[in-house]
């Protein structure tokens, strides 16, 4: 079927409840799968099956994830004073490694949705956005961390 749809997936920041609006593909088994790297939300990543229940205004409303496609996300903000071509000079390295982005300007801040795919060096890319963030390029944080199993 592979449907393409908006869903709602709740977030909380800074106290305020919020709602963040991602793209799914329908499987047609009442079950999704995330389409975007998510911006604010937790726990989920881009390629991972989730259900989601109707909202009021006819919408989906993101309820819990089925089974993960073994993605992780990590966000990073620029801080003050950087701009979007400070991010593309620390990210070349990233990208050799398969990792995408999906960037926002909504904020102050530049903020980066970086999807890091199934079977990348996780620790490896881990590693570099710490650095970045100690070369005071951007501010990082973990979305979710998939965590293979083990052979």
């Amino acid at each position: 079927m592979n449907q393409r749809v908006t869903v709602e997936f709740p977030v909380s920041e800074g106290g305020e409840h919020l709602v963040e609006r991602m793209h799914a593909l329908a499987r047609g088994d009442g079950n999704f799968v995330l389409d975007n790297s998510p911006f604010y939300a937790f726990g989920i990543s881009c390629g991972d099956v989730f259900s989601a229940s109707p909202s009021e205004d006819g919408g989906l409303v993101f309820s819990e994830v089925v089974s993960r496609g073994g993605h992780s996300t990590y966000r990073v903000k620029l801080p003050a004073g950087r701009k979007h071509e400070d991010f593309l000079a620390h990210w070349l390295v990233l990208e050799k490694l398969g990792c995408t982005y999906e960037g926002s300007s909504a904020n102050p801040e530049r903020l980066y949705s970086i999807d890091v795919p199934a079977g990348a060096d996780v620790f490896e890319i881990y590693r570099l956005l710490e650095e970045g963030e100690r070369e005071k390029a951007w501010f990082f944080e973990e979305g979710y961390y998939f965590k293979p199993v083990s052979d």
